[in-house]
This record gives structure tokens, C-alpha cells and sequence, in this order.
């Protein structure tokens, strides 16, 4: 994809598309088979048997380097479309700042198919079907058409502008010698071999597609998936559940008690809300005891009723085990950028901004 073809706009705030439908996997069973075996001869010493990594993979060593990630689905090999994986096994990892060594003088092209085939049999079909969807419109060339680009880390100058800050993903985009780096919720690009950054959603002009917005999207349902409804409170869509709609709430905010008072004619219309605890101020906010009381309640839904009503005498302490979720919730909700309550997210990924409705809110969840 050509440059010409995009344009970043700082700022820009975009509606979003859902995201791609389920598709059919691209590789055959033959690929698999013979993957298999090269993944086993040339990569399993450093990913494991079946792509699993070693169990303390997310710890440093003494260098402070990481040890080879899982490529199974489990870390983030998802979130690179199929021509940085090639170039990754082509090239070896030094240009993401890692120590793999390159193949490309020990296996052509089919060879390196076989083994991505391989392991991406082992990702579930939810990370199968996200990865396939970030990246269904990609312009993938061969990979003998591949220019070997710079050995230099791409990252190296960024980092030494950012500090301490972490630097959560790094992929490159489908325009040329454009890369993708996520800081927290906040996205860059670097061009020229990383010596200039830009700040901005990047926009494809021939189909009106915001990509970073579908990375935020994509971000955000890795995030929301980390939580099962025993971690949150749910109530639930009355008959056919037909849509979930992500809450992130404070107990003390308005508008989230007055979308509260609503939220039967939300489970009446088949959708099913999950709530999240953010405490607006962190622990020092003025819902954050109130959020652990709720959660350490026999009967979370009532308590949840009854601290958006006010009514406080009836809540238990909020000192058993699970009042740990409200940090964990104000975590989650920082990494995705919840920056106000209500914070409300299909199930895709995209945000409504605030609280609507439940007549305005009803169809934009259903959509």
C-alpha cells in the first residue's frame, strides 16, 4: 500500500466498523503436517514442542531480555499480519530489538509458511478470527518479493525518548517502511527506520478504514477478554441474549447510576451487561469502597442496585478476596483509555462515549 493512499490526523475521532466476519483458515492440513516437523527441527528448542514457550517466558533473565514467547495465540505473535511473520523467521529478530536468528539461508518460502500453518493451528478460533480480521485487507507479497531492510532495532531512538515507559506491541502496517508501536493506549509510528515518530490515527483514503482504530479495538477485546463474568457483575439479556455491552462504572457517578436505572429495558431487548468497576480517583475516589462492598456481596446484581440508589447501610465490608477486582478494573480500564465513566464498549471493541439513552442506546448496540 502506498503512502499517498493514507493520511494521520491528529486528532481525529472516527465511528467505528465491526470487524471482520469469521473466516476459513489459510492454510491446508498438508502444511500443518509438514510445519510441524520444521517447527520441531529448526524452532521448538526456543518455543517449545508445540509452540508453548517455557513456563516463565514473561520474566527477564539476567540481561533483562526476555526469553522466546509462545507462539500459540497465548502472547502476541497474533497481532502481526502474515508478512512480519515471514520476514521474522526470514530475518531473525533484531530488528524488533530481540536475538532470533534468521532461516532465510535454511528454508525457502513454502517452508516458512509451513511452519506459521503450524503454529497458528494451535490459536483458538476467537484469536484466529481477530487476527484475520485486522488483517484481512493487508497486501501481502510474496515473500520472494521481500527487500531486506535495516538490521538497526526499529524502536532504538523512541526509547530513548520514552524512558521507563513500556512498550506494549510493535508491528509493521501495510504501508511501506511504516511501523506501528503501541505505548500503553496510545499508538506511534515510525518511519525512516524509526529516526521519525508520528501521533495520530492513520486512515486509509481509498476505503475511508481508521486502522488505528481497529488496533485500538483489537487491543481492547484482548483486554476485556482477560475477565470472566465470575470476575465481574452481570445481568443478563431476558430470553436470547443478542448483544453484550462492556460497562466500566463508578457507583458514585450520575449518569452511571442513571443508565443503571435503565438497564431492564436493556436486558429486555436481549443485551446482556457486563460490569467493570472504575473508580474515578483510583483508591482515593469516592466509589472506590463502595465498588470492593459490591463486589464481596452475596448478591452482587442487588448490591450494585443498591449503591447506584444510595443505599449503603446494607452492604457487607469490602474486605474479602474478590474486592481485588476494583484494582484490577482500574487497571484494565487505564490500559484501554477509559478516561471517564460510563465507559461503554461492544463486544467488538468500540466505544460509545457516555452515557446514552437507553432509546438512542438500544440500536447502536444491537448495529
Amino acid at each position: 500500500m502506498k503512502l499517498q493512499n493514507l493520511l494521520l490526523l491528529i486528532p481525529l475521532v472516527i465511528s467505528g466498523q465491526a470487524l471482520a466476519a469469521e473466516k476459513a483458515r489459510w492454510y491446508s492440513d498438508e502444511q500443518v503436517a509438514q510445519g510441524k516437523e520444521l517447527f520441531r527441527q529448526n524452532c521448538a528448542v526456543c518455543h517449545g514442542q508445540n509452540a508453548e514457550a517455557t513456563p516463565n517466558w514473561k520474566q527477564t533473565d539476567a540481561n533483562g531480555n526476555y526469553p522466546p514467547p509462545p507462539l500459540n495465540g497465548s502472547a502476541h505473535t497474533w497481532h502481526h499480519d502474515l508478512d512480519l511473520l515471514r520476514r521474522t523467521i526470514r530475518e531473525g529478530g533484531k530488528k524488533l530489538g530481540g536475538v532470533m536468528p534468521g532461516f532465510e539461508d535454511k528454508l525457502d518460502a513454502a517452508q516458512i509458511d509451513s511452519i506459521i500453518a503450524f503454529f497458528q493451528s494451535k490459536w483458538p478460533d476467537e484469536i484466529y478470527q481477530r487476527w484475520s480480521g485486522r488483517f484481512e485487507t493487508s497486501d501481502l507479497p510474496s515473500l520472494n518479493d521481500i527487500v531486506v531492510a535495516s538490521k538497526r532495532p526499529i524502536t532504538k531512538l523512541l526509547r530513548q525518548r520514552i524512558g521507563n515507559a513500556q512498550i506494549d506491541d510493535i508491528s509493521e502496517t501495510s504501508v511501506e517502511d511504516v511501523w506501528q508501536v503501541q505505548i500503553g493506549n496510545r499508538y506511534v509510528y515510525l518511519l525512516d527506520d524509526g529516526k521519525y515518530a508520528l501521533m495520530g490515527d492513520l486512515i486509509d483514503l481509498e476505503d475511508g478504514r481508521n486502522l488505528t482504530e481497529l488496533s485500538r479495538r483489537v487491543a481492547t477485546v484482548e483486554t476485556l477478554s482477560g475477565f470472566d463474568d465470575a470476575d465481574l457483575v452481570v445481568f443478563a439479556a431476558r430470553g436470547e441474549s443478542r448483544a453484550t455491552l462492556n460497562v466500566f462504572t463508578d457507583t458514585s457517578c450520575p449518569y452511571c447510576q442513571k443508565l443503571h436505572n435503565e438497564i431492564e429495558k436493556l436486558q429486555e431487548a436481549g443485551i446482556t451487561v457486563r460490569y467493570f468497576p472504575y473508580a474515578r480517583g483510583g483508591s482515593r475516589g469516592p466509589g472506590y469502597q463502595h465498588l470492593k462492598s459490591v463486589w464481596c456481596a452475596e448478591d452482587r446484581n442487588q448490591a450494585m442496585t443498591d449503591a447506584k440508589n444510595e443505599r449503603y447501610d446494607g452492604l457487607p465490608p469490602g474486605d474479602c478476596d474478590a474486592a481485588s477486582m476494583i484494582d484490577r478494573g482500574y487497571l484494565a480500564g487505564n490500559k484501554i483509555g477509559i478516561s471517564g465513566t460510563p465507559a461503554l464498549l461492544k463486544s467488538n471493541g468500540e466505544k460509545i462515549e457516555g452515557y446514552r439513552p437507553y432509546q438512542e442506546l438500544i440500536p447502536q448496540v444491537l448495529q
